[in-house]
């Protein structure tokens, strides 16, 4: 099957669009412990749009005893790392990515390692991870999530109790407070899926070009 390019750059768009409004300062890119709280404001987002988040965990990656993820970076080596303690999550949506088929991709939107959405396989990668380190939990906010303890011992919020405050409040207070004023932001990763995207856009541009000769 081929990629729906359109379907996958509505993606993007919509991506782009939540982090602007959530993160105009661009938090996400730099060294933060706050992937839950990313996670979480973007799921809501994602709700908001009549959609089904998810959030997907990973507890460690394989050659460290921590999640690790590396970057490039303008050093000898050509990257740096990123080290997550206890686990990493972000959003994760299914979602249809193919041309004339109702068939679903499970998509991250992980704007601390990725700069646009990924399928699944891409963000377990980029991790160094795979299933014995993965896990899931559904999003819920307010009224609902206060009432679920379901996964340890609370929503999925965070891999702890629930702050007793507000979610979204309590994530937007721990964004508030990465310093964005020192170190320089880390250079994310290209997301293979908008590659292949775009490559099916500009093949699929030739041949509506050819057509028409």
């Amino acid at each position: 099957m081929e990629l729906d390019w359109q379907k996958i750059e509505h993606y993007n768009k919509l991506f782009q669009k939540w982090k602007a409004e959530l993160f105009p300062r661009r938090e996400y890119a730099r060294r933060n412990e706050c992937c839950f709280a990313f996670a979480h404001l973007l799921a809501e987002k994602a709700k908001e749009e009549g959609m089904l988040p998810l959030k997907i965990w990973c507890l460690k990656s394989y050659d460290a005893d921590h999640v690790r993820a590396k970057f490039p970076a303008d050093n000898a080596e050509g990257f740096e790392t990123r080290d997550w303690q206890g686990y990493h999550v972000a959003l994760a949506i299914d979602l249809p990515v193919y041309q004339n088929s109702r068939k679903t991709e499970r998509l991250v939107f992980d704007p601390v390692v990725y700069d646009a959405p990924v399928r699944e396989s891409d963000w377990k990668k980029a991790l160094n991870s795979g299933e014995p380190y993965i896990m899931y939990s559904g999003c819920k906010f307010g009224k609902e999530a206060a009432a679920d303890k379901s996964f340890f011992d609370g929503s999925g919020y965070w891999l702890d109790k629930d702050p007793k405050m507000d979610l979204s409040r309590h994530a937007g207070l721990h964004i508030k407070a990465v310093d964005c004023s020192g170190e320089k932001e880390t250079t994310l990763l290209k997301s293979p899926l908008m590659i292949l995207s775009n490559m099916t856009r500009r093949r699929q541009s030739g041949r509506t070009t050819d057509c028409t000769r």
